[in-house]
């Protein structure tokens, strides 16, 4: 057993690393702030102007974010980043067989 994760731990350290998470949930953060700001402003009462700016502001940013972070094609990614039989095909990871001490937990 200690083999196996040897081995799914060396092939999984030569993934490139996932930068578009950290970016996404960046991303994500400001346009919650932006939303609770908007929605502070909707209601304070007197700030019309400011509401409209802020909610122009959210829509743009909301746009981008949907636009920027295509959910499908990031989880096809994400998908493909552990795809085991891949790494195996192409042979940038080696599939190891149990030793007969652990088939005995089998």
């Amino acid at each position: 057993m200690p083999m196996t994760a040897f081995a799914l731990a060396a092939a999984l350290s030569g993934l490139p690393d996932i930068d578009w998470e950290r970016q996404r949930a960046e991303d994500a953060h400001q346009l919650m702030l932006c939303q609770i700001h908007r929605d502070e402003l909707q209601q304070a009462e007197g700030k019309d102007d400011a509401y409209q700016r802020a909610k122009a502001v959210c829509d743009l940013l909301a746009r981008d974010y949907r636009n920027r972070w295509d959910f499908d094609a990031q989880d096809a990614l994400a998908a493909s980043a552990v795809d085991l039989d891949e790494l195996i095909r192409r042979g940038d990871a080696v599939e190891v067989p149990p030793a007969k001490r652990d088939r005995a937990y089998e």
